[in-house]
């Protein structure tokens, strides 16, 4: 089984840079005691998996950008999210909780899967963000205006040569993250992600949150995770970089291959790395390959093909691909 980029939608829609200084003090916050990096991320982690919008997204990777209408909000406790591509007929995704649909035009199916986690799709954060500062100096960069609303830049710099940076915009009056800049290891721009309009206030019809009529016409096929005890691993991992650790081991089934696939998730609690291990002949490593922001390396280990994949640089994932041995 081809392993076709990354389980979830990445997440990280990214786009043109817009925005115009502002100096270093928000109009209407000039008496109040400046936040901190963390304390803007605490809030804006909060917003984006509480509040009601809507609004277009755009994402660029590889020189090339898609555009998308996303719609969010909270019903009976649990994220709703959609987005529909404004570039192509039929192509979106409806997230319910950690179950993920994505209904294509092109093959007319829509495939079902669950994510090991049911963060926002326009980024993860660790519940307390505080822990990164471990691996990110995180500090602010002043404040600049995005879709129309006034931001504060947040700076998340790795303090090692094994993560990326990343440059937050947050709105400053509904703290969400209007924009995401990845930048790689010679401080450039690899992906990016941009509100281009954003609205807060009107709400949202539960018709928004369902696929479109021709969508849901589509073949299913259902991708089935089983979660496995981190236990019962019986892979090795030994050279990762510090502070990535094992979030999820679980196997997959994607159609239309029958054959199962192993997938441990690392994470540092904002940088993740996919290993996937699937087994059977004929299987072929392809090396290294590049996708916007997303490196990958790919290994042949005793009949088994090792494909390690991640917002991460090509030191980091090639580093773990020759670390994983059978125990």
């Amino acid at each position: 089984m081809a392993i076709q980029g990354k389980l979830r939608w990445e997440p990280v829609f990214l786009a043109l840079g817009l925005g115009l200084s502002v100096g270093n003090v928000f109009a209407n916050e000039a008496n109040r005691p400046e936040m901190t990096g963390i304390e803007w991320l605490k809030s804006m982690r909060q917003a984006a998996s509480s509040r009601t919008y809507q609004g277009v997204v755009s994402y660029v990777k590889d020189q090339q950008m898609d555009s998308f209408k996303l719609f969010h909000r909270v019903v009976d406790g649990q994220e709703r999210e959609r987005l529909i591509s404004m570039n192509s007929p039929i192509r979106e995704v409806v997230r319910t909780g950690g179950t993920v649909s994505r209904y294509s035009a092109d093959s007319q199916q829509v495939v079902v899967e669950t994510k090991p986690s049911g963060q926002s799709v326009l980024m993860n954060l660790p519940e307390d963000p505080a822990l990164l500062e471990r691996y990110y100096r995180i500090h602010l960069r002043g404040q600049e205006y995005v879709a129309g609303a006034l931001t504060q830049v947040v700076a998340l710099e790795p303090r090692d040569e094994y993560r990326y940076s990343r440059l937050i915009w947050i709105d400053a009056d509904t703290r969400l993250p209007l924009k995401l800049d990845v930048l790689n290891e010679d401080g450039q721009s690899v992906e990016q992600m941009v509100f281009m309009t954003i609205n807060t206030k009107d709400p949202i019809a539960p018709t928004d949150l369902e696929p479109t009529s021709g969508a849901r016409s589509a073949i299913t096929q259902i991708s089935h995770r089983e979660t496995q005890p981190v236990k019962g691993l019986k892979w090795s991992i030994k050279d990762v970089p510090s502070g990535f650790q094992i979030v999820s081991y679980s196997t997959l089934k994607r159609p239309p291959s029958s054959m199962p696939v192993e997938h441990i998730l690392l994470s540092d609690g904002f940088s993740a790395v996919s290993i996937y291990i699937e087994g059977g002949e004929g299987r072929k490593a392809t090396g290294t390959r590049k996708m916007g922001a997303i490196n990958v390396d790919s290994v042949e280990l005793d009949g088994h093909l090792v494909t390690v994949m991640g917002e991460v640089p090509l030191k980091t994932v090639s580093m773990i691909v020759h670390g994983v041995t059978e125990k």
